[in-house]
């Protein structure tokens, strides 16, 4: 945790980076199970590290996966599954996949059509949700920026859910992002990079000290994206 905000470092395909981002502070780490992910970390590569990891909550990410896909996901014994799922996504999918993995296990990411709020037929089904960036053909935010407004928008309207922020975060937007939203869940991947699955040590220390500095009340930075 950074000064009372709680920071995932995702598509994680390395001992070597699970390490770098607890050193970091980094309170979750997440592994891609998404073949057309650029960040794919495929299953079993994942078992072959696995043993090697520090110790930290992690959290498998996966899109739409089949009832298979998710049993094996499941059976890695993640702390969370975080699902990405498409708004013509039917809600009895939604139902398997929190009968699966829990609600309270559960990360729902629906992509949002512009303009669009969560539909509220889908709360039910988790407690903690990330508002995931719509373009057509890919799941997953990737470098786009996310709607800050939508986040703050949804936080206050369903304070009983946990809101993650996501959405092309890096060293320089997260500190204006943080205090534009009161975001205290962050997640971060692309952002903190140097090659598609590989993080740049130097990018992640320039984060967290953007992000320790955003909370600091005689910070003189305002304003959004």
């Amino acid at each position: 945790m950074i000064n009372g905000i709680r920071l995932k470092l995702g598509g994680i395909t390395s001992v070597a980076d699970a390490e770098a981002a607890v050193a970091a502070g980094a309170d979750w780490l997440g592994f891609t199970f998404y073949p057309k992910s650029a960040r794919h970390d495929p299953l079993a590569q994942y078992q072959s590290i696995k043993n090697q990891l520090p110790s930290r909550a992690k959290v498998a990410v996966c899109a739409e996966p089949t009832l298979a896909d998710l049993a094996d996901i499941v059976a890695q014994g993640f702390d969370f599954v975080q699902v990405h799922c498409n708004p013509d996504t039917l809600t009895h999918n939604v139902a398997f996949w929190t009968k699966t993995v829990g609600r309270s296990r559960l990360w729902l990411a629906p992509r949002l059509p512009p303009g669009t709020d969560i539909y509220p037929e889908l709360l039910p089904y988790a407690d903690t949700f990330l508002l995931d960036i719509f373009h057509a053909g890919k799941s997953g935010g990737g470098i786009l920026t996310g709607d800050w407004e939508l986040f703050r928008r949804h936080q206050a309207a369903h304070p009983d859910k946990q809101w993650i922020l996501t959405g092309g975060l890096d060293p320089v937007n997260i500190a204006p992002a943080v205090r534009a939203t009161g975001a205290t869940l962050i997640d971060v991947n692309s952002g903190v990079e140097q090659a598609p699955g590989i993080k740049s040590v130097a990018k992640l220390k320039a984060f967290v000290h953007a992000l320790h500095n955003a909370t600091k009340q005689d910070n003189p930075e305002q304003g959004g994206p």
